[in-house]
């Protein structure tokens, strides 16, 4: 969970062939900082996306990324854990989906700005 960032929500509408599509947009800004030379969103080191993913499994909660096809929400995720089993049959499948079908304000990510310093912080867009 990512405390003190700023959320700007774009509410739209498509008309698509079956009808009104969401077409909102949003736009996450996360402040960081630095201590000797590493970039710490919170407690955390930021990683590059790849250099996030050679990680061993058990280290990947030790650090944070912010990638195209990952997402957020707006809020806090105040549920119990959610079972793989719970989602991974589904049709369209996958976390994404499920969480999406259940909540308002679940974004994917599209872009990923940053890390911008002159004003320490990463823009990341989501639809």
């Amino acid at each position: 969970m990512l405390s003190g960032v700023d959320l700007i929500i774009d509410k739209a509408a498509n008309v698509a062939k079956t009808g009104l599509d969401s077409a909102d947009t949003a736009n996450l800004h996360v402040k960081y900082h630095t201590v000797d030379g590493t970039v710490m969103v919170g407690d955390k080191p930021y990683l590059p996306p790849k250099e996030w993913g050679k990680q061993p499994n058990d280290e990947l909660e030790e650090s944070i990324t912010f990638a195209s096809g990952d997402f957020f929400m707006q809020g806090e995720y105040a549920e119990a854990p959610i079972l793989d089993s719970d989602y991974a049959n589904r049709v369209d499948g996958g976390f994404y989906d499920y969480l999406n079908k259940r909540h308002d304000y679940v974004f994917l990510i599209t872009t990923v700005g940053g890390p911008y310093t002159l004003i320490p912080h990463f823009e990341i867009g989501g639809k």
